[in-house]
């Protein structure tokens, strides 16, 4: 009860400091326990995040100053989804990209199986985290399968062993990235353009949680974890520079699902950790 009563007070202190700032470039909100608890965000961190220091770039004036991925390839972009108690934001954040990209060359599978990469990568730690590079190079050298062989299971943080068939008892059949890399911040816009969504990592604040509109900077608390999600545009709102991000924290959270971060400072490492896979139709 203590602790209920504690974190509850501090969700209101994080909303009042955010909310009160006059020079605060984004709005924050106490979620009701349905959408998000103090222990529901713990628990979807888990992405390794490398130290980073802040730094600015240009952006690429030969590109728009507004972009979005789901205008940009209608009905292309998945929609978004819910790791639920599970450290698996990097699983979702690459498998997700691998989906979208898919859809955009023109061999969509669906939305690909997260669970595949939490049962079944050896390399990373299911739902206890996991790290960008590693798991790239297992869509390189073993693949992931889509959600309809292999739905997700492990919301709860139970992760099961890697299975042998799909659910409907049929033959695994994987799809692997050709290759992957990783971009620079500047690198990143024009990528983002010709082929679609980057898989990127940054470093989660507590007051990140509360985010609910606007341009995400972070104000109060101290560092809570790693955190995965997809980059799927960027753009300018009140003079304020963002990338558009798509989350992995259902729909309710955030803008539908999505949140804006400050763009062209490596704000959070948001421009650190960019990651990208050349997909084929097989």
């Amino acid at each position: 009860m203590f602790f209920l009563l504690f974190a509850s007070v501090l969700a209101e202190s994080i909303v009042e400091t955010v909310n009160n700032d006059p020079s605060s470039t984004w709005v924050a909100v106490e979620y009701p326990a349905s959408v998000i608890t103090r222990a529901k965000f713990l628990a979807r961190l888990g992405t390794h995040v490398e130290e980073y220091e802040e730094r600015t770039y240009e952006s690429d004036n030969a590109l728009p100053e507004n972009f979005d991925a789901r205008e940009q390839w209608p009905e292309q972009i998945l929609p978004v989804r819910d790791q639920a108690s599970c450290g698996s934001c990097w699983a979702f954040s690459v498998a997700e990209t691998m989906g979208d990209r898919l859809s955009i060359i023109g061999c969509g599978r669906g939305h690909m199986s997260p669970q595949d990469l939490v049962s079944c990568d050896t390399t990373d730690m299911g739902c206890n985290g996991g790290y960008m590079d590693k798991a790239w190079a297992w869509t390189k050298s073993h693949g992931v399968t889509n959600e309809e062989c292999m739905p997700y299971q492990s919301g709860g943080g139970r992760v099961p062993a890697c299975p042998a068939k799909c659910v409907n008892g049929s033959t695994i059949v994987r799809t692997k990235s050709q290759s992957f890399t990783h971009f620079t911040a500047s690198q990143m816009q024009q990528e983002l353009y010709e082929n679609g969504p980057l898989s990127v990592a940054f470093t989660v604040y507590y007051d990140f949680m509360n985010y609910k509109s606007g341009v995400y900077v972070h104000k109060t608390g101290g560092v809570a974890g790693g955190h995965a999600v997809l980059c799927i545009g960027w753009g300018v709102e009140d003079n304020t520079p963002y990338w558009l991000c798509q989350n992995s924290w259902g729909p309710a959270w955030g803008e539908k699902g999505h949140f804006k971060i400050l763009r062209g400072s490596n704000h959070c490492g948001i421009e650190n950790q960019v990651y990208g896979p050349q997909m084929k139709c097989l």
